[in-house]
């Protein structure tokens, strides 16, 4: 039976996060006592595995927003297809890793033969008593490279990703013995490429521990709120034969008559901006949507009778689809940061991936303002981090730096100060330009070496 304090850390959460469906391990429970939690807590809906003897145990309680359908379970996993409104079915594995590393390697056996469809969108999500490198656990002892190995294989062969984790690095956390704390990242959520695609915005979150040594994962798929996009001058553009006229009409367009050339510069740039973007709604459209819509048409024309004109609307078509295939994979290589691959690899599922993956580690949540108190939303985010760096880099009135200068041994030359002070030439612009990386922005403006 769970101990109170248990139950009343659930009721917390459970009041806090709302979810819809929640997992539980190592329960130690009888069905009947699962029951009577999920009456506690609120949950319309109960499958358990009970517990043999006083060890293991798992539970899944979900409402009625949610339909999760069972269809395997052992002592260490449920197998379930979960449906939602709108959204599309996706298989949840529910894992308990075994403690006893041999029949945890047959679970992972077990597993690869359960998820066996790399087509449906699936997510194993619990305790998997694993690690996927030594940098995941801090103690005494490192951990058996065998073990390792075996569980990277086993996400390796079922192509899973390990979903970015928020709030802490490890999950699991031993007594202290011999003045030393034993912490491991044991809890995780794994998920194919079909479900991530499906729940690009989807977050992964852990809570401090109170009752337990282990700490509760929120699994978040709800798409976060629309941000406002900043401007990326896109490299399929370079590609279209109007984008050099279209720059330069943006370019020679400023009307701005005065002597200030850094004025000059902005109004030129800005004016560019705004023509492309304006040249980019009406000429390109999305192009995975796109794609799907040129297929059906293509599919159509193959079943009719063929003529002349048909053959020639096919070939158009084919065209397009690859045009459309190099726009998507320049899409997401752009934004995958990814330096070692190059366009036309046609590796446009890796460079979402990576840009999924590069999104969840540099999504900010949350920070903490200087007494101590946790913002969050973006707009009070960017509020704190703006202060942060006003009052970092203001100097104090009347500061009198003599006497710390006095100290600083004299390092620059006459000579080399003449250099320092000489005007930039134009040629020195120049190199420095051109020698910008081509997918690099020197700036917050997003015209990449690409523009120039």
């Amino acid at each position: 039976m769970a101990a109170p304090s248990t139950v009343h850390e659930l009721k917390s959460i459970c009041k806090s996060r709302r979810p819809s469906l929640l997992f539980l391990m190592e329960t130690k429970a009888t069905k009947l006592s699962c029951d009577r939690i999920r009456r506690k807590l609120g949950f319309d809906n109960m499958f358990c595995v009970e517990s043999r003897g006083l060890s293991g145990g798992l539970c899944i309680f979900w409402k009625s927003n949610v339909n999760i359908h069972v269809y395997a379970w052992c002592d260490n996993f449920i197998k379930t297809k979960v449906s939602s409104g709108n959204d599309k079915d996706w298989e949840a594995i529910f894992v308990y890793g075994h403690p006893d590393y041999k029949k945890r390697k047959e679970l992972w056996k077990d597993l690869t033969f359960v998820n066996d469809s790399l087509a449906q969108p699936t997510v194993l999500i619990g305790d998997f008593n694993d690690v996927i490198s030594q940098d995941e656990k801090v103690g005494l002892h490192p951990k058996p490279s065998c073990q390792i190995q075996s569980f990277r294989n086993f996400v390796h062969k079922n192509a899973l990703l390990d979903m970015e984790l928020q709030g802490m690095k490890y999950t699991w956390f031993s007594n202290p013995r011999n003045g030393c704390v034993t912490k491991e990242r044991l809890d995780r959520v794994l998920v194919n490429w079909e479900w991530r695609r499906a729940f690009q915005h989807a977050t992964l979150s852990a809570l401090p521990p109170i009752s337990s040594d282990h700490a509760p994962l929120v699994l978040d798929v709800k798409p976060r709120g629309r941000r406002i996009k900043s401007f990326k001058f896109e490299a399929f553009w370079v590609d279209h034969a109007d984008c050099d006229a279209v720059i330069r009409r943006g370019w020679s367009s400023s009307g701005y008559t005065g002597s200030d050339h850094w004025e000059n510069l902005n109004r030129r740039m800005q004016n560019c901006k705004k023509e492309l973007t304006k040249w980019s709604r009406t000429s390109f459209k999305r192009a995975d949507v796109e794609i799907e819509s040129l297929r059906l048409r293509l599919k159509q024309l193959q079943e009719e009778d063929f003529t002349e004109t048909q053959q020639q609307e096919i070939y158009r078509l084919k065209l397009e689809i690859t045009r459309l295939w190099r726009q998507e994979e320049k899409y997401w290589g752009q934004r995958s940061m990814v330096k070692w691959l190059n366009f036309g690899d046609k590796n446009t599922s890796f460079f979402h991936a990576s840009t999924i993956q590069r999104r969840d580690r540099n999504r900010i949540e949350r920070l903490k303002d200087p007494i101590g108190n946790w913002v969050c939303g973006e707009r009070e985010i960017l509020k704190l981090a703006a202060a942060h760096f006003q009052n970092l880099f203001t100097a104090i009135e009347n500061l009198d730096m003599t006497a710390c200068i006095s100290h600083v041994p004299v390092r620059v030359t006459e000579d080399m100060n003449g250099e320092l002070m000489e005007e930039v030439t134009d040629q020195e612009i120049k190199e420095a330009t051109f020698s910008l990386g081509s997918l690099k922005a020197s700036g917050p403006d997003g015209l990449n070496g690409l523009f120039f």
